[in-house]
Order: C-alpha cells, then sequence, then structure tokens
C-alpha cells in the first residue's frame, strides 16, 4: 500500500510540476501583468473571465469526455486501439464544429452578447478545436504515465502565451505601432485583451503542431461494439463535465445577468471578483494535479483487493496537503494580494471560501470515482446536475443582497453537497475505508486556524504576525507529518 501511495505521490508531483508551473508561471507574470495593465477597467478582465466561462463548457462538450473513456477502455486493453477508436467522434465533432462557425460566427456572438465582435467566436471555436486534439494525446500520456513529456507539452503552451502577450501588450506598441495597428484593423480587435485570446490561439496551435508525432504512431481504428460502449459511457459524463464547468468557472455569466441591473457595472464588479479568486489558484492546481494523478491511478488498481483501503489513505493524504495550502495561503494573503493591481484588491475576501471549495472539490473526486470503476456514470450525472442547481440557486438568491462573495458562498456549498451525495451512495455501490472522522476533524480545525489567523491578524502585524503564523503553519505540518503522513508511507 506504501509504495502505491508513494507512486501516487510522485506522479501528483509531475503532474504538479507540470501542470501547477504552468498555471503558477500565468499566476506570477500573466495574472499581475493583466491585473497592472487592465487595472483603470476591470470590466475588461470581466470579459477574458467570462469567454473562458463558454469555452471551459464547450471544450467538455466536444471532448465529448472521451478522455475518460480512454482511461476505463485503454487501461485493460490497446491504448492505441482505444484512442484509434475514440479519435472518431472527436474528428466527427471538430468538423461539425469547424463548419458552423464558418456560417454562423456573427450570428453566434450577437447571442452572447458581442455583436460587433464575432472574431471572439471565431477565435474560441479554433482554440477549443486545437485543445479537443491535444487533450486526447495528453489523455494518451497520463494514461501511458508520462508526466515528463506531458509536462514539456504544456510548458512549451503557456511559455508561448507568456511571451506572446508581452510582444503584443509592450514590444510592438513601443517598437512598430504601425503593425499593430494594422492587425487590430485586420482582425477586429478593439480591447487590449484581446490580444490575449489571440496570443492563446497561437499558442494552442502550436503545441499541437509540436505533438504532430504523437499522431504518427496513433491509427483510425473504426471498432464499431468498442466506439458504442465508449460513447454509451462517456455520455453522463459530459453532463458531468457541463456541470462541473459552471460550478467551478461560471460565476462570471451568472454575476452578469443576477448581480444588479447595470451590466456594465456587474461586468467591473465580476472582473474585479476573477482576478481575486485567482490567488485561490494554488489550491486549485493541486486539486487539478492531484486529479490527473488520482484517476488513471484508480483505474490502474481497481481490482487489488487492498484498493478500497488504499483509496481512503489516498483521500486522508489528500486532505492533509489541501489543509496545509489552505492555511498557508490565507496566512500570506496580505502579501499575495499585492501581486494584484489595486483596483482588484478589494476582492480578496472570497480567497479563504473557494480555498475551502477548492478542498472539498478534491474529496469529492476521491469519493465519487466509484461510479466511474462501475460504470454508472448516470448516477454522477444526477449528483453534479444537482450540484449545479445548488450552485445557481444560492448564486441567484443572494448575489444582489451580498456581492460577488455569494459566488464563493455558492461553491463551497455546491461541493459540500457533492461530497455528501457521493460517499453515502458510493458506499453503495463500492465500499471504501474512508477514514471520515479524521477527515473532519482535520478540515475543522483547518477552518479554526484560519479564523484564528484572521483573528491574530487584527492584533498584530508586520514581522511579528508572519513570525507567528510561520511557526503556526510548521507546528502543524510536523503534527501531520508524525501522526498521519509518516505511518502511512511505511
Amino acid at each position: 500500500m506504501a509504495s502505491l501511495i508513494k507512486k501516487l505521490a510522485g506522479e501528483t508531483v509531475i503532474y504538479g510540476i507540470s501542470h501547477m508551473l504552468s498555471r503558477i508561471l500565468f499566476f506570477v507574470a500573466l495574472t499581475p501583468y493583466l491585473s497592472y495593465k487592465l487595472n483603470n477597467d476591470t470590466s475588461e478582465y470581466g470579459v477574458y473571465s467570462l469567454l473562458y466561462s463558454y469555452s471551459t463548457i464547450l471544450l467538455t462538450i466536444f471532448i465529448f469526455r472521451l478522455d475518460t473513456a480512454l482511461f476505463r477502455y485503454g487501461s485493460k486493453g490497446d491504448i492505441n486501439k482505444v484512442l484509434g477508436t475514440a479519435l472518431i467522434p472527436i474528428l466527427a465533432i471538430v468538423g461539425i464544429t469547424l463548419t458552423v462557425n464558418f456560417f454562423a460566427a456573427g450570428n453566434i456572438a450577437s447571442l452572447i452578447g458581442y455583436p460587433k465582435s464575432p472574431h471572439y467566436v471565431r477565435w474560441f471555436v479554433y482554440i477549443i478545436c486545437l485543445d479537443v486534439l491535444a487533450n486526447m494525446i495528453f489523455a494518451k500520456l497520463r494514461l501511458e504515465s508520462k508526466p515528463v513529456r506531458f509536462m514539456v507539452y504544456k510548458l512549451f503552451n503557456v511559455l508561448l502565451t507568456l511571451v506572446l502577450v508581452v510582444i503584443f501588450f509592450d514590444i510592438l506598441p513601443k517598437y512598430n505601432p504601425s503593425l499593430l495597428e494594422e492587425l487590430n484593423t485586420s482582425l477586429g480587435m478593439k480591447l487590449r485583451v484581446d490580444y490575449v485570446f489571440l496570443a492563446n490561439l497561437i499558442a494552442s496551435a502550436a503545441t499541437l503542431l509540436i505533438m504532430f508525432t504523437e499522431y504518427l504512431s496513433i491509427r483510425i481504428h473504426y471498432d464499431k461494439p468498442l466506439m458504442k460502449k465508449m460513447l454509451w459511457y462517456a455520455a453522463p459524463l459530459v453532463v458531468v463535465g457541463i456541470a462541473g464547468s459552471i460550478n467551478q468557472t461560471f460565476s462570471t455569466p451568472i454575476q452578469r445577468y443576477f448581480l444588479g441591473e447595470d451590466v456594465a457595472a456587474n461586468m467591473a464588479d465580476a472582473g474585479v471578483y476573477a482576478m481575486a479568486a485567482k490567488l485561490a489558484i494554488l489550491l486549485q492546481l493541486f486539486t487539478t494535479a492531484f486529479n490527473y494523478a488520482a484517476e488513471p491511478f484508480f483505474f490502474k488498481n481497481a481490482d487489488r483487493s487492498d484498493s478500497t483501503a488504499v483509496y481512503g489513505k489516498v483521500a486522508l493524504m489528500y486532505t492533509i496537503v489541501a489543509c496545509l495550502g489552505t492555511l498557508a495561503i490565507v496566512s500570506y494573503l496580505d502579501i499575495i494580494v499585492l501581486m494584484l493591481g489595486e483596483s482588484y484588491r478589494v476582492g480578496a475576501p472570497v480567497v479563504p471560501f473557494l480555498l475551502f471549495a477548492y478542498i472539498l472539490l478534491g474529496l469529492y473526486y476521491n469519493v465519487s470515482i466509484w461510479y466511474k470503476l462501475k460504470d454508472k456514470t448516470h448516477i454522477g450525472a444526477v449528483i453534479s446536475i444537482l450540484g449545479m442547481v445548488v450552485t445557481i440557486a444560492v448564486s441567484i438568491s443572494i448575489l444582489p443582497k451580498v456581492g460577488t462573495i455569494a459566488s464563493a458562498y455558492a461553491a463551497v456549498a455546491c461541493y459540500a453537497f457533492m461530497v455528501i451525495m457521493g460517499y453515502f451512495i458510493g458506499q453503495k455501490y463500492y465500499p471504501v475505508e474512508y477514514p471520515v472522522s479524521k477527515i473532519l476533524t482535520i478540515i475543522g480545525s483547518t477552518a479554526i486556524l484560519c479564523y484564528a489567523v484572521g483573528f491574530l491578524k487584527s492584533s498584530i502585524s508586520g514581522l511579528p504576525y508572519f513570525g507567528a503564523v510561520t511557526l503556526l503553519l510548521l507546528l502543524v505540518a510536523g503534527l501531520m507529518w508524525v501522526k498521519e503522513v509518516k505511518p502511512a508511507l511505511k
């Protein structure tokens, strides 16, 4: 058991380095950069957040969760055969999408409220199609336990994006403004944030291009029975993915229409919320990196006699690391928030709530794996839909009363509900020995400590405060290591 946990930890670290390092580069470089460049008009970042919210949902639909189906059927058979079969519907979806985009981009732009910017629709359709094709290679690399190659492609994408953003925002305006003006005119760009979208498009295309050799080893393989099984397996997961995307990224569209009557003011406030929410990104990225490593891990070890005990230990280890990360971010939030432009710092109070939402999301990844292992994906879809209902209901009901922080409250409520549902239903279909009392104690203790940190912050400041919280973190980490982590790794 200990060796399996160490292997999962090692792969989580590598996926974390690749996924988190790329996102940390965005956080350390692009997020502060944009927050200062767009400091005088937070509504532009609202546009950024809005369009990426829509694209996240569309990416889930277009990939049709065939990446997860690849884990399900490729983990027990010929990976290349399964991937070659999965690519047939993927290529069909991409072809249909590009055709619709060619004829209807302008109409779709009007539908989402940007009739004068049809390039938004065109560009994001291209980005999504490119990312769908790249995502299947990323899934294959995860299943084959090739995290280093995974990391190289991810880092290439983000580094190129960052370089291009700096070129568009600083280098071209200074050294070749006429070229920039020509780009604006020919491409229909009106906002500075448009350059970020263009950089993303170029980087996505370049990433898929350098992945070309990965596709050379794949042969399209039409296996009708296998394809049918994969599509039936994945279809409910699309619903899960859409609901999950709404729960995680749909705060801006909801805020746009339900925060108040003035849509322009709503977008400005949504931009502040979205930028401040980036401060919780370190824990979100750990949760994502954990899921990247854990999902194929769970599939590969499902037949072990001690698998349920292993999965319980994994949930405990995840909780410990996530709670320590939460306490650290809350403790040093006053320093971290300085990375943002002044207009965005007022959104910092949402961060602690989002951190606890991400803790619960990671736990849900743990306690909900049963419906994928037992081919009960339709139940996972129902849980996700109900979670989405919680998100929307809580958001809409209290947004006008408390402001954008309502979206953070809604995230906590949603994931708490989903963890409870996932755990109790899962115990019926795939009983796992989760150390529930320990997990709840650690989360509850973390909440109390975060509150204590807030009280400490109001009492002392400067070096005495940071010395006290650093000592607190070291004590808590040491206690967790001695009592829980070290024994689990023996």
